[in-house]
């Protein structure tokens, strides 16, 4: 860099300015609208706001930046599991009460108890008065916080939270416990445990060193124990295991204290001796006692092994552990309680896992040559694959007892592995608990956050097999010494169980009379800080004398070994296999290595002693290159002399400069687990280099470019490690810890050559200046770079006490240079370079936006928003249209800033931008419109350049909203849904900020987000319409959930109208039926457009109503439709299953409604993102009952809330606009909205003040009602009617008071009233027909109280009396209707008696068009839910004659209908509609067929419906009868879209395939007085095809017998004719029997096709067989047939699914008349099969053999023998006999044109087959010849008797 001679600036411009370029920076900067002069626009706009307002919310607050040191802790501690909170859930739900729904008895309605009614319904007030109070009530007890109530969609990308950088990850295992008595206690014994992985064959945690005895066995050893310390006396213990398996065991060893004899001879009493025997065993035991007490006192320092237990922790590691339960066994006198962590890992503990405890009571005898570590482990192998080890290994008895249990999070009173006590640390317990050091198999890539020094010394074998004989029993006395002599040795090896906590010096375990013992001695030492050349391990060679002798010492000097600590500076490590020296240790030996110096060496030097050495520390790195590199810094640091060495190299001073620089460079060589161990002090270092320039040898040395390089090169390589574990973002979880938690600027450490550097100034330019591999690498993980750049640059503030300066003198223009080049470069180089791989590009994209968003926290928020800026511009150029979801995404993330409000000036109004000299409207009062008067209000709805430069994020999050809405690419489905969830998020955090509570707040906010309602109206046409999906389902008619279940094919008025074009088509509006957004981006759109409706100032709204055009408004009224059928209340099928009845729901709902739920719970449950908590998509039944509760209760009062809002808009159009605009434009809209609300399940909350709402609007515009909005009207008498049946007495209430106030307002004039009367009674006729919840004990309640209401109305009693009458006739009609839907109830369970209850009600109202086309409908809706789509369709056809028959009255059109007539060839049952006569049906009399089908459309629409129905039940044909009046309509009105739409239907028609099956017929007769009515009745019911005879006869048999009792119903198996006078009278019985449509054989001739065959038909017929003694089968001589033919009532299909039979024919064959159709019905089917095309071989020859078999049974030839063998003796059966010879004449005929044709059919494996069915044939036709040639001789004689003349 020169020696910083060049600027940043100089430099970014040689970095920048490459070819073309520059041109594109002038392109892209020059695009949308610059931002705000943040800053400037605060200091000169903040005095003129309201100061309170200022301070609250003007800038940030004075806690943003806050820098916090917290100091590490010096010892592990254990952080708290934050645990979180569940929601509170409601209550349950109260079981359904008992309702008996008794039938009123008397159907008088006078003699029933009215509801109460509303006060003051009747009484006189102006419609501003209703609209006031109505005002009034709605806003009272409102939900504050709409998205409180709503599902969370929060997906804006957050930033991961950082853990701890150390190894806390564990979950707890517990474990152990000792063998603390044998069968006789006679000596001290002490127990060493550890952890082992077989199958890593690797000891995996230090040892545990525990001491169990009783206080009088460890008196023994008092002479050699002078002090005890604490720590000593620990008898549990903490395992950590980071990768568990089930191969690791816990191994204890039991030692004891050395004595004379092998371990066998030692063990030998333990085996043989008990201490409850008595006698000379009492005696022996305490021989033995005294032999060993003696023996401690004299050896009492040495010992022995002696015993060894496994425990395999398989069960604890394996999630299929089976819980073991072992009962404790009593009189222990200790325990020793170990427990294990475990780390996270793919194995876990075991589900079931709890505290057990294991008592074993037989120990494993230790082998005295087979000590070592690899004799174990073969032990322990042998062990797991079989338990035949106890029977190759001596055991002992004894007792151990093992608890092991989850280890707990705090634990009180425990010592680090350095005996450092861990917070918290209880001082009030007796024995501490130890943690234990784990060894892990594998590397663990977690940095040192603690000092440990820690040296483990594994003595593993001598040899001293040719040594002298008195090398026998053989001890190595270890100490670390810090110089030669003796007094050097430190005590910092430590100690094991009940001693000091470090001793001097450790002796190994002794093998008795072994020369070349093995050793498992693991001796621990805690290193000195600083290791010099004196340092070394001395090893000491001892022979034991366990016999004691006199004069003689207990130790025989061996010889000696010695390792040094450093070699060339580094620790020494590994196994060594050293020599022994024989002669005393020369002079200075420490500094030499064993090898060298000139003394007596066991076996001339060889090495005869294995040591192994292993260090855990964070002080020796273990690696050349890092140890190079912390000396080289260490030489800059402090003052050393030149030359130094640094292992094997010499460094001088020259060369320090070169050598550091190497060593930078080769940093990132470093092994993986030594660079991530020392990760933090590595970049530490590197970062005090990069930012501080260094004197060496007077020259300057700058390595900051180095550096920067080797951070870039270790980044990388973390990121590129497979072993370590990375974020959702792609960081490295180790480099995120550091920079959170572990980073602070560099302190200088010497003098700087150029004072004033700051870090976050040279790490931005040395990014910049980075070039080739280095830049990619800098800006693929920029995350890192950015997060040091924010935290040196807070640090730096805070430091510089930078704070409470502006924003602007923070920073140098330099760094800002630098930070501008940055983020053009990023785009560049960054996301640009990586696009194609789109995941990289998403999380380079992420990484700058998180920078951004800090930045504006530290620095000139203005200089920021154009960073923002240019970044948003040269994307978008960039990546032209890819560039969506990128954007969003990074505007979504600054968006979700804390301060999100206060950078948008969402306090500023639109009047305060920078360029308007208007003055603030924050400093008036927020509730106050007098401000609004003097600006376009309209403006603050509309998306432009002053707005989006004032309120910038703001502005560029609905700029890419709008874009997003108006693009149609593949996949913009996904960025629209984004874009919408972005905004929702934002409202949803201002909903749940408490800044956010006060109302004046709320209105600003509000305010800010006023131009999304212009965008929404702007994409009005691409929203879902959910109006949709309703209307399929029948919702918006009864509103019942029930018909969801069956939405395919469900009739619907709505429908009709909407394929006929009304004008009622609710998408005729402007909005198509196509719909770009999805229902869930829609759903999120339209409650962010409630919530602004809700929260902004209402004057203001209103102000912006009144200055809308009525288009304008219409399209809002559009928008708000479209609200309600999507916030409607859904209860889930699950919870259905828990509330049965709507009812429940209700009371539920209301609950909450009347403010009875908690607010919090939503609070919670809005913080929980969907598909968690509340939202099971999986499992539905996952959640209790309670969940289901809550989750009801939160959507019960979300869609309450919704609809409020829906109504408050309502409520402020009809408020602000003037009458006429209402009566011309808007009234109908209003009436569409809230007649449809009434349609959905609503709270009774809502449903109070709707109806109010509704009731203003009657009074406000009754006469407009009845005269102008007939179609509306008819809907909303439906709707209330609907309600007046509701069981809810305050839903009821107000649901009558709305229908009288709707007759009294149309009392004024008598059509009015008349159509009121008619649209009440068809409304009542529908709803009895199709809604299955209805309940019409309720409705004779409220026609009571309607009644009750006009009674009390003197107005009508002195002036329109004649109302009176007319109220009181209408209710007696609809009290008739009632009784109607009584009697439906009784069959509800009977589809065919219901039709046919319904048929006769439709046949009662032939004088009333109206109520028949109602009746018709409801047939129709019925049969299209039991699937019996025909007879749905001839209902339709029905009803469309009779409206034909109204249209041909009013005038002669010529492509109308006649009349039923031209129905004809559709249906010959439609001409019963043209009964009705020509007064009935006089257009001119009011109510008279004024429903809306009563026209061209709806009569097109009722035709189309039937089509649809005919084509799905399979009438194809029929479809184009339909078509042939449908088309010349739709040619008069020039509809050619509906003609193309029509046409393609008939085409789809015709090319339906042909093979179809229509139904299937059975007679069914009734007979028993139980029937009542259908008693002696005969029906025709048409069944589904295939219908088979036991169906049929199940399902009617189940159904009486469930009426009757199954006892008391009998199906009538034959189809004879049934006396009466033989049936029992106590029983009802049924015959049931399949018959066939029958045709005369001159219909025969225009019945040609299979359609044809089964359309209009009403003749059938069956077989009865039977013989003359009763039988219904006998010989064939004797065999007789009776046809029946049964003639129906009406031809099939109808609109009924059972005809009733009105005529019998009956004919009886004689036998020889029954086999002449037997034999012409084998002809005709050997006829057929013969002649199939494509031929089928398989059929031809099933028929085949079935005329010609040998075997068949009452064949042909039985036949023929039975009935030609001889001629009748009966002169009458003659013809008969020929008859039936003749047949048998063709059909022999007929068989062998099949034998022929099969022989062309067969393959070569039925040959024989072929030949066999020849030879049969011919035998056959050999057989009937004679019978079929002899002739009757009387049949072939002349007639006329002829004389023969002769002439000459």
């Amino acid at each position: 860099r020169d020696n910083f001679k060049h600027s940043s600036a100089e430099i970014r411009k040689q970095f920048t300015l490459q070819p073309g370029f520059e041109q594109f920076c002038q392109r892209s900067l020059s695009t949308p609208v610059d931002p705000v002069d943040f800053e400037g626009f605060l200091m000169t706009q903040l005095n003129n706001l309201d100061l309170d307002l200022a301070q609250e919310l003007g800038d940030f607050p004075e806690d943003d930046l806050d820098v916090v040191f917290t100091p590490k802790e010096s010892t592990p501690c254990h952080f708290p599991v934050f645990h979180q909170v569940g929601p509170q859930h409601a209550p349950a739900v109260p079981e359904e009460a008992s309702r008996t729904s008794a039938a009123c008895s008397d159907p008088e309605l006078r003699s029933l108890q009215p509801d109460p009614r509303l006060e003051h319904l009747l009484r006189h007030a102006s419609a501003e008065e209703f609209e006031r109070l109505n005002e009034e009530a709605r806003r009272t007890n409102r939900h504050p916080e709409l998205l409180s109530l709503y599902p969370s969609v929060d997906e804006v990308s957050r930033r991961p939270a950082v853990l701890l950088p150390i190894r806390l990850q564990y979950r707890s295992v517990s474990c152990v416990s000792f063998p603390n008595r044998f069968d006789i206690e006679i000596e001290p014994l002490f127990a060493c445990i550890a952890l082992y992985d077989i199958k890593e064959r690797k000891k995996i945690s230090e040892n545990f060193h525990c001491d169990l005895n009783s206080d009088s066995l460890r008196g023994f050893l008092r002479s050699h124990t002078p002090s005890i310390d604490l720590s000593t006396q620990a008898r549990s213990a903490v395992f950590s295991v980071t990768y568990p398996s089930p191969d690791i065991y816990l191994v204890i060893k039991i030692e004891k204290v050395l004595q004379q004899g092998e371990i066998g001879d030692c063990a030998e009493p333990y085996m043989v001796l008990k201490e409850s025997d008595a006698g000379k065993t009492k005696e022996k035991i305490e021989k033995l006692k005294a032999q060993a007490e003696s023996f401690c006192q004299r050896l009492g320092k040495y010992r022995m092994p002696f015993a060894w237990i496994p425990i395999s922790l398989t069960n604890f590691f394996n999630l299929s552990t089976l819980e073991r339960e072992i009962p404790e066994v009593e009189g222990l006198n200790g325990t020793c309680l170990t427990f294990l962590r475990q780390n996270d890992s793919s194995v876990g503990l075991a589900s079931n896992f709890k505290t057990i405890s294991l008592t074993l009571n037989t120990f494993f005898k230790q082998e005295g040559d087979r000590l070592s570590d690899e004799d174990l482990f073969k032990f322990l192998a042998d062990f797991k694959r079989s338990s035949s080890l106890q029977r190759r290994i001596k055991t002992l008895p004894g007792t151990l007892k093992v608890e092991i249990s989850p280890a707990p999070e705090n634990i009180g009173y425990c010592l680090t592995p350095e005996l450092l006590p861990v917070k918290p640390f209880s001082e009030n317990r007796n024995r501490p608990l130890k943690e234990i050091l784990e060894f892990p198999v594998r590397e663990v890539y977690v940095p040192h956050t603690i000092y440990r020094n820690l040296l483990y010394v594994y003595p593993q074998r001598l040899n001293f097999a040719n040594r002298l004989a008195s090398a026998r029993n053989i001890t190595i006395k270890i100490q670390f010494m810090c110089g030669e002599d003796p007094s050097c040795a430190m005590p910092v090896i430590f100690g094991k169980s009940s001693g000091p906590e470090f001793v001097q010096e450790i002796y190994t375990a002794i093998t008795y009379h072994n020369k070349s013992p093995d050793f498992y001695e693991e001796v621990k030492i805690k290193l000195p800080a600083k290791l010099t050349e004196k340092h070394h391990l001395l090893f000491t060679f001892y022979h034991i004398s366990c016999q004691p002798k006199q004069g003689a010492s207990v130790e025989t000097l061996l010889g000696y070994s010695w390792l040094p600590i450093l070699l060339n500076d580094r620790l020494q490590t590994g196994h060594y296999s050293l020599p022994v020296a024989l002669d005393k240790l020369p002079l200075h030996y420490s500094i030499h290595s064993p090898e060298t110096p000139p003394i007596k060496w066991v076996e001339g030097h060889k090495g005869v002693f294995i040591v192994e050495v292993q260090a855990v520390s964070s002080v020796h790195t273990q690696d050349n290159h890092l140890e190079k590199f912390f000396t080289l810094c260490h030489s800059l640091e402090s003052q050393v002399t030149f030359p130094f060495r640094v292992m094997d190299q010499k460094i001088t001073e020259a060369s320090l400069e070169h050598e550091l620089k190497l060593s930078i460079i080769c940093l990132n060589s470093s092994r993986l687990e030594p660079l991530v161990l020392f990760l933090h002090l590595v970049l530490d270092k590197l970062f005090q280099l990069a930012v501080q320039p260094m004197v060496i040898a007077g020259q300057t040395a700058n390595f900051s470019q180095f550096a920067f390089e080797s951070v870039v090169a270790i980044v990388n390589s973390l990121h590129n490690s497979k072993e370590l574990s990375k974020d959702q973002h792609g960081r490295n979880c180790l480099l995120a810890s550091y920079v959170y938690y572990v980073f602070r600027l560099p302190d200088p450490q010497r003098e700087v050559v150029k004072p004033g550097i700051h870090f976050h100034e040279e790490l931005a330019l040395q990014m910049v200046v980075s070039t080739g591999m280095v830049r990619e690498s800098v800006f693929k993980y920029a995350w890192f770079f950015f997060e040091l750049l924010i935290k040196s640059m807070a640090q730096y503030v805070h430091n510089t006490e930078k704070q409470d300066n502006p924003r602007r003198s923070r920073f140098s223009d330099r760094f800002k240079d630098d930070i501008t080049t940055i983020v053009i470069l990023y785009i560049i180089t960054g996301v640009f370079s990586f696009f194609k791989e789109s995941e990289q590009a998403e999380k380079i994209n992420i990484s700058l936006a998180f920078f951004l968003y800090d930045l504006l926290s530290l620095m000139d928020r203005g200089f920021v928003f154009n960073l923002i800026k240019h970044y948003c511009n040269q994307v978008k150029t960039l990546l032209e249209m890819s560039y969506f979801a990128l954007l969003l995404e990074f505007l979504r993330i600054l968006c979700s800033h804390e301060h999100y409000l206060n950078l948008n000036l969402f306090f500023m109004t639109s009047a305060s931008a920078p360029a308007s000299p208007s003055p603030s409207l924050s400093s008036q009062n927020s509730s106050s419109c007098s401000s609004f008067q003097d600006q376009k209000i309209t403006g603050m709805f509309d998306l432009s350049a002053e707005y989006r430069q004032q309120h910038f994020l703001t502005g560029l999050l609905f700029t890419e909203l709008a874009a997003a809405l108006d693009a149609d690419s593949e996949g913009i489905s996904k960025v629209q849904r984004k874009a919408v969830n972005a905004i929702l998020s934002l409202l949803s955090s201002h909903d749940l900020d408490p800044r956010c509570s006060k109302k004046e707040v709320k209105n600003k906010i509000a305010a800010l987000y006023l131009p999304l309602v212009g965008i929404i109206l702007d994409s009005l046409p691409q929203l879902h319409d959910f109006t949709i999906s309703d209307i399929r389902s029948g919702k918006g008619r009864t509103g019942n959930p029930e018909e969801d279940q069956d939405s395919s094919g469900a009739i619907s008025q709505s429908v009709a109208l909407a394929i006929a074009g009304s004008q009622f088509n609710i998408r005729n509006s402007g909005i198509p039926v196509s719909a770009a957004l999805g229902p869930d981006t829609t759903r999120n759109l339209l409650i962010c457009f409630l919530w602004i409706m809700k929260n902004a100032d209402q004057n203001l709204i209103q102000k912006w109503i009144s200055d809308l055009p009525s288009m304008q408004l219409n399209r809002i009224l559009d928008l708000l439709f479209i609200c309600v059928s999507c916030f409607e209340y859904k209860v889930s099928e699950t919870r259905h299953s828990f509330v049965k009845s709507r009812d429940v729901k209700a009371r539920l709902e209301e609950a909450l409604l009347r403010g009875e739920g908690a607010r919090g719970e939503m609070m919670k449950r809005c913080r929980i993102p969907a598909g968690t908590s509340f939202h099971c998509p999986h499992n539905s039944f996952c959640r209790t009952k309670a969940e289901l509760d809550q989750e009801a209760l939160i959507s019960g009062n979300l869609a309450t809330e919704a609809n409020l809002i829906i109504l408050d808009m309502q409520e402020n159009i009809i408020q602000v606009k003037n009458s006429r605009e209402c009566r011309d434009n808007l009234l109908g809209g209003v009436l569409k909205v809230l007649v449809n609300s009434l349609g959905y399940d609503q709270s009774t909350t809502y449903l109070t003040h709707c109806f109010a709402t509704l009731r203003a609007l009657i009074a406000k515009f009754g006469d407009l009602l009845f005269e102008e909005e007939v179609e509306q009207c008819a809907d909303l008498c439906q709707r209330v009617l609907h309600h007046c049946s509701s069981s809810i007495d305050i839903t009821r209430t107000q649901a009558c008071a709305t229908l009288y106030l709707l007759m009294r307002y149309s009392f004024s004039s008598s059509s009015n009233f008349s159509r009121v009367k008619m649209q009440v009674t068809m409304s009542l006729a529908s709803l009895v027909g199709k809604s299955p919840e209805f309940n019409e004990e309720f409705l004779r309640r409220s026609l009571r109280t309607i009644l009750a209401y006009a009674e009390e109305d003197t107005d009508i009693l002195s002036t329109l009396i004649f109302a009176l009458l007319q109220v009181e006739e209408l209710l007696c009609n609809l009290n008739g209707i009632l009784s109607d839907t009584v009697k439906m109830r009784e069959f509800q369970e009977d589809p065919e008696m219901l039709m046919d209850l319904m048929y006769r009600i439709a046949k009662g109202y032939q004088t009333s068009p109206d109520l028949r086309l109602t009746w018709l409908q409801n047939m129709a809706e019925k049969h299209t839910k039991r699937k019996c789509y025909t007879e749905a369709a001839m209902c339709l056809v029905h009803a469309a004659a009779l409206v034909s028959e109204y249209l041909s009255m009013l005038e002669d059109r010529n492509y109308l209908p006649v009349g039923s007539v031209s129905f004809q060839n559709i249906s010959s049952n439609v001409l019963e509609e043209s009964a009705v006569s020509d007064d009935v049906l006089s257009p001119d009399e009011d109510g008279i067929c004024s429903g809306r089908y009563f026209s061209e459309s709806g009569l097109v629409g009722l035709l189309e419906q039937a089509a649809e129905l005919f084509s799905t039940g399979g009438l194809y044909e029929t479809v184009n009868e339909v078509y042939k009046i449908v088309i010349p309509i739709l040619e008069a009105h020039r509809d050619f879209r509906k003609l193309t739409l029509t046409h393609s239907k008939l085409q789809k028609a015709f090319d339906s395939g042909q093979k179809r099956m229509f139904g299937t017929y059975f007679r069914v007769g009734f007979y028993g007085s139980k029937f009542g009515d259908l008693d002696e009745q005969e029906f025709v019911y048409k069944e589904p095809a295939i219908t088979k005879l036991p169906e049929i006869s199940h399902r009617l048999e189940g159904f009486y017998g469930q009426c009757f009792g199954e006892d008391a119903v009998e199906v009538i198996k034959d189809s004879a004719p049934v006396d009466k006078r033989k049936l029992d009278p106590n029983k009802a019985y049924i015959q049931i029997t399949f018959v066939e449509p029958y045709f005369d054989e001159y219909e025969m001739k225009d019945r040609v096709t299979y359609f044809e065959k089964n359309f209009n038909i009403c003749r059938f017929m069956y077989t009865t067989p039977f013989t003359m003694d009763g039988r219904p089968r006998g010989e064939l001589s004797e065999q007789y047939k009776r046809n029946t033919i049964l003639t129906t009532m009406h031809a099939f299909p109808y609109i009924k699914t059972r005809i009733n039979v009105i005529q019998r024919e009956e004919f009886i064959l004689t036998p020889i008349e029954v086999a002449i159709e037997d034999m012409r019905k084998k002809t005709q089917e050997l006829t057929a099969a013969t002649n199939q095309e494509p031929p089928d071989a398989k059929m031809l020859q099933m028929v085949l053999q079935g005329s010609v078999g040998a075997t068949v049974n009452q064949g042909p030839l039985e036949v023929a023998q039975v009935f030609l063998a001889e001629i009748p003796a009966d002169p009458k059966l003659y013809r008969h006999h020929n008859k039936l010879r003749l047949c048998f004449k063709e059909f022999i005929m007929r068989c062998g044109e099949a034998v022929e044709k099969n022989k062309h059919l067969i393959t070569a494996d039925q040959r024989e087959y072929h030949q066999e069915l020849k030879r049969n044939y011919i035998k056959l036709k050999e057989s009937l010849r004679p019978m079929i040639e002899r002739k009757i001789p009387e049949l072939y004689k002349p007639v006329v008797k002829v004389h023969s003349i002769r002439y000459s």
